[in-house]
């Protein structure tokens, strides 16, 4: 489990860098990063112990970055609008369907 904070550390690192430079394409590429190391890491989960002060240090860098995302959000239209979109909460919204109509006779 050592291993899957870090590299989640890292990643998060990343996507608060991204944040501070206001870049939603790299934003959304560690995102996506993320999402894929954590479907993995759920399929080879172990139950090791894990230093809790990198936990805490997770911790905190995930609150600090969705705060940012957050005010990101509500005030720069290149996140609000970005590829994927995020909502106010920080999650990736979902992607719009197709606008077309369809009529049945």
């Amino acid at each position: 489990m050592d291993g899957l904070v870090e590299e989640l550390l890292r990643l998060e690192g990343a996507k608060h860098k991204a944040l501070v430079e206001i870049d939603a394409a790299s934003y959304d590429a560690i995102v996506r990063e993320q999402m894929r190391l954590l479907a993995v890491s759920r399929k080879t989960a172990s139950a090791k112990a894990t230093d809790v002060n990198r936990l805490l240090a997770l911790s905190q860098l995930i609150t600090l970055n969705t705060r940012l995302l957050q005010n990101l959000v509500s005030t720069t239209p290149w996140f609000a609008f970005s590829q994927n979109g995020y909502t106010p909460d920080g999650q990736v919204a979902a992607p719009a369907g197709s606008r077309g109509v369809v009529l049945e006779a």
